[in-house]
């Protein structure tokens, strides 16, 4: 959702309110209510998986609520970010992403959110500062992006259609932690096939789920080279970030399939592969 539509969002809210005629709105015009957000918030944002250059916010609400956070260098904010997994509607369990940060740099950011009932909710201001780009600097490449090579050749559906779509299977390779594959409805039969640039013998992998709350979520995984080699199950904590396995094995394509899920529109935000091609 856009800065536009949010503004957009806001603005019917109070016309709402300030349109209806004297008859069915009494003498007194209604106005917009708005409250802290602090009112619906079951803990305090946590801001989590900080990276240089991105962070997810997290935190849980008693209602189901549209919500955004406004961010930026200043207390006047400028970049927006909500959630990926809305669909259209509201939910309780909130994890945007804040991207496009800069290493090193203090920021700050504001929860706001639209209750079905057409209540405005705000939170207090909150800083953090991004870890410094060297901090984060691995020295590995990733071997699974797309911009070292790797390409998507086959998933069990893409919500939106084909795989350069919003939601389509290169988002799990583009290196975005603000964006993402969702597959559409398959659940426990979701599957993502990757081809990496050569064959490469195949030393850690690391695997981000997508997550609705209460659905769409990948609890374990396994993974089926192009030799016939299967490894795992892969048990997965949470969706909050990306977690990494050890593994031992050669293959240049390779097939990410659920096993177990909470159902739904299960998909993956990033899937990464480190090693180095066999000598």
């Amino acid at each position: 959702m856009t800065l536009q539509r949010i503004t957009a969002l806001t603005i019917l809210v109070l016309a709402q309110a300030a349109c209806v005629s004297p008859a069915s709105r009494g003498a007194a015009p209604t106005p917009a209510i708005i409250r802290p957000a602090s009112d619906i918030f079951l803990a305090e944002p946590q801001f989590t998986n900080l990276n240089p250059d991105s962070v997810t916010v997290e935190v849980e609400t008693r209602q189901s609520v549209v919500c955004a956070v406004v961010y930026g260098t200043t207390g006047d904010y400028g970049q927006i970010a909500t959630d990926t997994d809305m669909a259209g509607g509201g939910h309780s369990a909130h994890h945007p992403t804040l991207t496009g940060l800069q290493p090193d740099t203090l920021y700050y950011a504001r929860f706001e959110g639209v209750g079905p009932d057409g209540t405005l909710y705000r939170s207090g201001e909150y800083t953090f500062r991004t870890p410094p780009a060297e901090a984060a600097a691995s020295g590995e490449a990733n071997l699974a992006s797309s911009q070292a090579g790797a390409r998507i050749v086959g998933v069990s559906s893409n919500y939106g259609g084909v795989d350069d779509s919003a939601y389509g299977g290169r988002r799990a390779i583009d290196g975005s932690p603000g964006t993402q594959w969702s597959s559409d409805g398959d659940g426990d039969a979701a599957w993502i096939e990757i081809e990496l640039a050569a064959e490469t013998r195949v030393a850690r992998i690391g695997f981000w789920t997508r997550t609705m709350g209460s659905s769409a979520q990948i609890n374990s995984f396994r993974i089926v080279t192009d030799t016939g080699e299967v490894l795992g199950p892969f048990d997965l904590p949470d969706a909050a970030k990306i977690y990494y396995f050890d593994t031992g094995f050669t293959a240049r394509r390779l097939r990410f399939e659920a096993v177990t899920s909470s159902g739904g529109n299960t998909g993956a935000v990033e899937i990464e592969v480190y090693g180095e091609s066999p000598k």
